[in-house]
């Protein structure tokens, strides 16, 4: 990552956002809001219509307590944060509202509204998963810089963005709640790509919790080596793989002779060996 990158994202949350006293300094100011644009780097694609209309309804009530912030762009502003606010606020009728002006890059913009949301858990598994790889994309950050960033484990950073290696028919599962991230990380132990997605349609069908679907999976590979078992191979050796195989969610293969061989995980990208190396505990 350049410097100029890590410079930006030096500036947290605390740099841009109100400051106690800022009200009596009349560093708030009123802002038309048919003049504000949404941030274009803002991760959530939905939102809650009902929690937008409880909003509104405080709003016409109490005011906008809290004051958006915003930076001036192409003559207009756009949010830094408080998009949900400005929403709202549409929504209860107010032509203006209080806002705090700062100046940010796009690299902050996306950042702080990233870390807005994922403090409020207001994003999806798959919104998540595709603003981590954005940010790491857009700005050359490493998972563990994206984490540290953000405020969580590499391993998490890494867990949600391996999400994105699914069917899309499995990623709108998620994307609408159907299924959750840890039904996610379950079915992509699964090794073909029909295979997960006739298996996800079965979990939203009979409401499988996590666990549930960990265990039906599990299952299905044990009866599946039961059915194909490898020539040559002890019981014992055969019992191993499946353990190992269920501890990494990878297939793994052990080929042993005369108590002797090798263990072979598979891995389908960087992430996901990054992943199975945090399992075993080794420092990448």
């Amino acid at each position: 990552m350049t410097s100029q990158g890590r410079r930006a994202l030096g500036r947290g949350l605390e740099a841009l956002l109100p400051q106690v006293g800022e009200t009596a300094s009349g560093q708030i100011v009123l802002v038309s809001a048919a003049r504000i644009d949404p941030n274009p780097f803002q991760p959530r694609r939905d939102w809650d219509q009902e929690e937008l209309q409880a909003l509104a309804d405080s709003i016409r009530a109490q005011g906008l307590l809290q004051p958006l912030v915003l930076r001036k762009h192409s003559g207009r502003f756009q949010v830094i944060a408080g998009e949900r606010r400005l929403r709202a606020a549409a929504l209860a009728g107010m032509t203006e509202v209080p806002a705090v002006i700062r100046d940010a890059d796009d690299t902050q913009m996306l950042v702080l509204a990233l870390v807005e949301n994922i403090q409020r858990k207001d994003l999806g598994p798959m919104e998540k998963a595709e603003n981590f790889s954005r940010l790491s994309g857009m700005f050359g950050l490493t998972q563990e810089e994206v984490g540290r960033q953000i405020g969580l484990k590499r391993s998490t950073i890494a867990n949600f963005v391996r999400l994105l290696e699914l069917p899309e028919s499995v990623k709108n599962l998620l994307g609408s709640g159907e299924l959750s991230m840890g039904h996610g990380r379950a079915l992509l132990g699964l090794r073909t790509r029909a295979s997960i997605e006739r298996t996800a349609e079965l979990a939203v069908r009979r409401r499988y919790s996590v666990r549930q679907l960990e265990e039906y999976i599990r299952k299905q590979s044990s009866s599946s080596g039961r059915r194909k078992p490898a020539p040559g191979r002890s019981p014992e050796a055969r019992s191993l793989e499946e353990a190992v195989q269920r501890r990494l969610g990878t297939r793994v293969r052990i080929v042993e002779r005369r108590g002797r061989g090798r263990i072979e995980v598979e891995f389908a990208s960087l992430d996901e060996l990054e992943r199975i190396l945090d399992i075993l505990g080794v420092r990448t």
